[in-house]
Formats: C-alpha cells, structure tokens, sequence
C-alpha cells in the first residue's frame, strides 16, 4: 500500500481465487460487491493457471495487467499456491511530478515478492 498513493487495495487470494487477506485504502469504496469481486478474482486465478501452463516454453509469469476506465488491476503470482492482486486508479493522482505509477508499483511488489524490498 505504501508502494504509491493511487493504490486502492491489495488482496491476496490462493490459486482458486479464495481470498486469504485484504487490505483497503482508507476512504475508498469498492467499486465492485463482495460477490463480484469473488468472482472476478476467480476468473483471473483461472486465467492466471492457463498462462502457467506455457511456462515451460516462455518462462514463468511475473505479472499480468488489466486496465479499466475506472481502475487497473495487477496480478502477481506469490509462491506455488497465491496470488496478489494490487488495485490502483486508472487516473492517478500525482502529489509529487518525479513519482512513478504502474511501473514502480509493479518494481516495488516484484521486490517484495523477491524477498529483498530494497533491491532495485
């Protein structure tokens, strides 16, 4: 959450799309119902499980982007069993003009992931 203001919320959901833990940016409201983000989370588990079978010939998946009117979705596989799914404003805020955006938060939760947040 820390990795850039416009993040919405981060979950964290195993490979059949069950949500383990959520994390919410305060004041946002959730565009989607519980139900609906279930389901939508599912879908990209599956989605996520089909590109993992091609691993063989093109290499392990770092992430996948999906990128909406209103938000952008990344998923991120965590481990054998998870994933993360970070969601950001389509339309960023910028306090700062030398912040980054989608790029650094997907540097900044590949780091993580890596399980050296500081590297670069």
């Amino acid at each position: 959450m820390d990795s850039d203001s416009n993040i919405r919320n981060c979950i964290v959901a195993d490979t059949e799309g069950e949500i383990k833990a959520v994390m919410h940016r305060d004041g946002i409201r959730n565009y989607l119902s519980d139900e609906e983000t279930s389901e939508s989370l599912k879908r990209a588990a599956t989605s996520w499980k089909a590109r993992k079978q091609l691993s063989p010939k093109i290499g392990q998946g770092q992430y996948a982007v999906a990128a909406f009117e209103k938000l952008t979705r990344m998923t991120f596989p965590a481990g054998e069993n998870h994933l993360v799914f970070v969601s950001m404003a389509s339309n960023p805020v910028r306090e700062d003009y030398n912040q980054g955006g989608r790029e650094d938060v997907v540097e900044h939760v590949l780091n993580i992931l890596s399980g050296d947040p500081t590297k670069n």
